[in-house]
């Protein structure tokens, strides 16, 4: 700006000429003030919209919410650690570092916008690279933590189903061909050739004992998750071990107990999702049941409980092209626990021919899964609080059950094949609150994790035998059809001695 001084004569300063001076002079000083205040202004948000309005770049719905959220943090910080700060008391430590983080996404989105305010602090990132740095500032991780919870609870509903079938089919009286008989023998689960017993059929059918039994069961599991907008692709595996024992109180009452035990983990793919890290799960698992059973019909009930502890490790990593400030690279670690009530109904009909058993059934299964709050912690200034999460799930499925006994002189071989489909009825899509812990808490991010799958299908195919006194065993794979963005199988076996 140039300003020119006039006079009415030359060398004289007049009255008149001073009031001619003065717009200008004002001007200048406004100038002065405003600039500093515009260039500490947030400007994420104005650079997901202009670059996204004007084709530039086209920044999806989670980099729209990490720009939100950025913003509303670096505006709850200007107070503490901008310019016009009262005190620099407030602003150390975490608080400090995330300021400084905020400050170079904001004058990196000052530059792109071209003299929106103040750059010296830019990255200078190209507009892809600051979407990518959005993505990584975005918790979208801790969805996963969910997905975890439920397949745990679904893994011991399995186990539990294919309890209640041994118990079913050790009760029957199955006739495999003329004079041959599988059936539950004095020692329990044995099978009867021409009237001899071959399978520990010695004993008293009334003593307390012989009325119990016990099982042990493990299974390996393994899957992956396809990326969607707010939910990163992931590889994922468990590993369970189940123990239980069960009574037979009448002929036709059954009731136990199964414990379980579960190793899981989830590791982020870097290849297919802006993200890096993994989470670790171990939990453990209790459940009261309960079956009765006829001739042909059958009804089932169970409660339980599960606890699964989560150990989440989340990466932050984005460059600078900027020499005076360093890139990103930070780690943060959290910890958490999820607890779920789970309760189950189900019963079906039993039809035989022979050597063949047809059993449609029908299940109810209804849990509460509840993950506690957390707050990451690392020596970065992006560590994440994040509220609790509910999670409501009401799921019933119709299923067939087909098998086959098939007679040796060491025993009864039964392969066996099932499919079920399942419709879930309450879960849906939740919104997982979090804010940065350097800011003061709060909440700066809202992402919602997809919409549940309302209809999918699980097969699975498998093979027990019965051997003599009473034991048994099985060797099962199962595998989850149709369940959108996810692969799921798994294979499981056990051992069953009926006393």
């Amino acid at each position: 700006m140039t300003i020119t001084v006039t006079s009415d004569s030359p060398g004289r300063l007049t009255s008149a000429s001073l009031l001619r001076m003065l717009p200008a002079g004002l001007l200048l000083l406004m100038a002065l003030w405003v600039r500093p205040a515009a260039a500490q202004t947030a400007a994420l948000v104005d650079m997901v919209n202009t670059l996204s309005g004007n084709g530039t770049f086209q920044f999806d719905a989670l980099e729209r919410q990490a720009a939100i959220a950025n913003d509303n943090a670096y505006t709850k910080l200007l107070p503490v650690c901008g310019p016009q700060a009262q005190s620099a008391a407030a602003c150390v430590g975490s608080t400090r570092t995330l300021f400084n983080r905020l400050r170079e996404l904001e004058d990196n989105a000052n530059e792109l916008l071209a003299n929106r305010g103040e750059t010296q602090y830019s990255l200078r990132l190209d507009p892809e690279g600051m979407s990518n740095a959005l993505r990584w500032t975005a918790p979208e991780e801790y969805a996963a933590q969910g997905s975890m919870s439920s397949k745990f609870v679904n893994s011991q509903a399995s186990v539990l189903t294919n309890r209640f079938a041994a118990l079913r089919y050790a009760a029957q009286g199955i006739p495999l061909a003329d004079g041959v008989t599988l059936g539950p023998g004095g020692n329990g689960f044995s099978y009867a050739y021409n009237g001899s017993a071959l399978g520990g059929a010695a004993g008293d059918d009334s003593s307390f004992f012989s009325r119990w039994s016990v099982f042990a069961n493990g299974g390996f599991g393994s899957g992956d998750k396809n990326p969607t907008t707010f939910e990163d692709a992931f590889f994922f595996d468990s590993t369970e071990v189940s123990a239980g024992a069960d009574v037979r109180i009448t002929n036709q009452i059954v009731a136990g107990v199964l414990f379980g035990h579960t190793e899981k983990r989830v590791d982020f793919d870097s290849a297919r999702s802006i993200v890096d890290g993994g989470i670790r799960g171990n939990g453990q698992s209790g459940m009261l049941y309960a079956q009765y059973e006829t001739d042909t019909a059958f009804v089932n009930a169970a409660l339980g409980w599960q606890h699964l502890s989560l150990a989440t490790r989340r990466r932050i990593t984005y460059p600078s092209n900027n020499p005076q400030i360093p890139s990103v690279d930070v780690t943060s670690f959290s910890n958490t626990g999820s607890t779920a009530l789970i309760a189950t109904l189900g019963g079906g009909y039993t039809w035989h021919y022979k050597g063949f058993t047809a059993e449609p059934y029908l299940n109810l299964q209804n849990t509460r899964t509840r993950i506690n709050a957390f707050t990451e912690h690392s020596d970065d200034g992006f560590d994440i609080q994040t509220g609790s999460q509910t999670i409501q799930s009401l799921e019933g499925s119709a299923g067939l059950r087909a098998q086959y006994a098939i007679l040796n002189p060491f025993g009864v071989i039964v392969p066996y094949a099932y499919g079920e489909y399942r419709h879930q009825f309450r879960d849906s899509s939740r919104a997982i609150d979090s804010g940065y812990a350097g800011d003061g808490g709060g909440t700066d991010f809202v992402l919602p994790t997809d919409e549940p799958v309302k209809h999918y299908y699980v097969v699975g195919a498998g093979g027990s035998v019965v051997l003599k006194h009473g034991l048994q065993g099985f060797m099962q794979y199962s595998r989850v059809l149709d369940y959108t963005n996810y692969t799921d199988h798994t294979v499981s076996g056990g051992v069953r001695w009926e006393f």
